[in-house]
């Protein structure tokens, strides 16, 4: 009998064994289903409706008559949920609600509430007559009630009213060249920013990151900002002159990225980005002009070492096509005890956004993600990591209580927001409140003045550093270089290809 209890246990045993690890293969089949769609970039839910829904929308063609879906940010671009909105128009306009039109004359105005819980599930769309624009009385844009063409949709939230302008693709960049590079600049350096707009519109389009919103992308820097100034001549010629071209790399259009300024250099995607292998169109590379590199073999030189970094910002060694910007250079000082007064506050925003990238130092010198702990008063501010271009993608905060590492570009901007402190920049001008460091391209000088200790960020440059420098681009056209020598020198190996011709 206990010879029997015993082969039967050990027959359980296996059969145990052999249902777990069916059980694991099984699960290791639906997790490869699951993640199969490399396109789509997110998980797929697995009912039927939700898989033809994802299907038609990567299948669905993008052309130059796309609609654009935009949210409309309250004043200041302050928030996507407004308290009110208030819409009116220089001609005759709609309203309709629940599929209930209702007709306004020329200069009328309608208004609501986020107070109104009535509002909740209606669907609310404001029409305006052909060709005439929507004016929304309830913000301001650059001390002005900005109009837009297209339709206004009003959607009820708990945090308040969102609205959105839904236009065609081209009219929709007619409001983000101006806003983006001023049209007083020469026409192809305009086309060049069109191009550019169009290509990132495409794939803000296709990711459909506010996709529970029903929409696209909103009217910020977040995405590209749209009708802050308003479109004119030039704006339109330059989106029409360039119609339905975008930047292309191997067949797919790529994430044509642009910014302000260089500091003479531009980074590379993957060092902006932190991104695990590079992205080929967007290297590197020193933003030397044509006439300063005739005739001599330069090389792009190595920023990553500290002295040569130094020696670049300082002695601008090489004339650049960003040399004569305003934010090619600049610096700003920080005293420690203001730093250390809201280090904790900007650390802590930092984590809540990416706590991969706010390391705390453990016992052993290393570093480990971990729920942060005041820093104190801040010692010392250590550069770890400096690339080819000079950005600088780690810095670790030496405090009184704690050690902490900060990794990329943008979380090192925020980190050392200069909140109160003015900027100078080339010209002897200077600037305050301002929401990021200028770039991540700076080094730091620390003095003492009386008992104080002051951390001066000696840098160049605006915005992340990838991609196309606006003024650069500018530069460009002035010295007679066409939108298509424009592009090709920003995004390497890309070609400029019409919408209707992409598979």
């Amino acid at each position: 009998m206990h010879w029997k209890r015993k082969k039967r246990n050990q027959l359980i045993v296996i059969l145990g064994l052999s249902l777990m690890v069916f059980l694991c293969l099984l699960l290791e089949a639906q997790r490869k289903e699951l993640f199969s769609g490399k396109e789509s970039g997110r998980q797929e839910s697995g009912t039927k409706k939700e898989e033809k829904k994802t299907a038609s929308k990567e299948t669905e063609r993008i052309t130059e008559d796309t609609e654009v879906k935009v949210l409309i940010m309250s004043t200041n671009f302050a928030s996507l949920f407004h308290k009110k909105i208030k819409i009116t128009s220089e001609h005759p306009f709609s309203v309709t609600v629940d599929g209930v039109k209702k007709e306004y004359g020329a200069g009328k105005a309608v208004t609501y509430s986020a107070d109104n819980k009535a509002l909740k599930g209606k669907k609310i769309l404001f029409t305006p007559s052909k060709n005439a624009r929507l004016k929304v009385m309830s913000i301001t844009r650059q001390n002005r009630y900005p109009s837009y063409r297209g339709t206004m949709k009003i959607t009820w939230k708990k945090q308040g009213l969102m609205l959105t302008n839904q236009l065609p693709l081209e009219e929709y960049l007619y409001a983000v060249v101006p806003s983006e590079l001023s049209t007083g600049n020469k026409m192809e350096a305009l086309k060049a920013q069109a191009i550019c707009a169009r290509s990132y519109t495409y794939r803000q389009i296709r990711s459909n990151r506010y996709e529970k919103y029903h929409a696209h992308l909103d009217d910020s820097v977040a995405f590209q900002v749209y009708n802050n100034i308003p479109e004119d001549k030039r704006s339109r010629k330059a989106v029409n002159a360039t119609k339905g071209l975008v930047l292309t790399n191997k067949g797919k259009v790529l994430v044509a990225y642009y910014y302000s300024t260089s500091w003479g250099y531009s980074a590379s995607g993957q060092d902006v980005w932190n991104t695990k292998s590079r992205i080929s169109y967007l290297p590197e590379k020193l933003q030397i002009t044509d006439e300063a590199k005739s005739g001599t073999q330069v090389q792009n030189p190595d920023l990553s070492d500290e002295r040569e970094f130094q020696r670049f910002i300082e002695e601008e060694p090489y004339e650049t096509y960003d040399s004569s910007a305003d934010w090619y250079r600049w610096k700003v000082i920080i005293s420690r005890k203001s730093l250390s007064n809201r280090i904790d506050a900007m650390l802590q925003s930092c984590y809540q956004s990416s706590p991969e990238q706010v390391l705390t130092q453990q016992a052993d010198g290393s570093y480990r993600r971990e729920k942060l702990k005041p820093l104190g008063t801040v010692k010392k501010i250590r550069i770890e990591e400096r690339k080819k271009s000079g950005l600088v993608t780690e810095v670790v905060f030496v405090g009184t209580k704690n050690v902490v590492k900060v990794c990329t570009q943008y979380n090192i901007r925020k980190a050392l927001t200069p909140l109160y402190e003015q900027i100078s920049y080339q010209r002897g001008a200077s600037a305050t409140t301002m929401n990021l460091l200028p770039s991540a391209a700076f080094y730091i000088r620390e003095t003492i003045e009386g008992k104080q200790k002051l951390f001066c960020f000696i840098g160049g440059g605006f915005g992340h550093g990838a991609g196309m420098s606006q003024c650069g681009a500018a530069e460009m056209a002035k010295r007679g270089k066409t939108y298509p020598e424009i592009l090709t020198h920003y995004f390497a190996g890309a070609d400029i290809t019409p919408i209707s011709k992409l598979k």
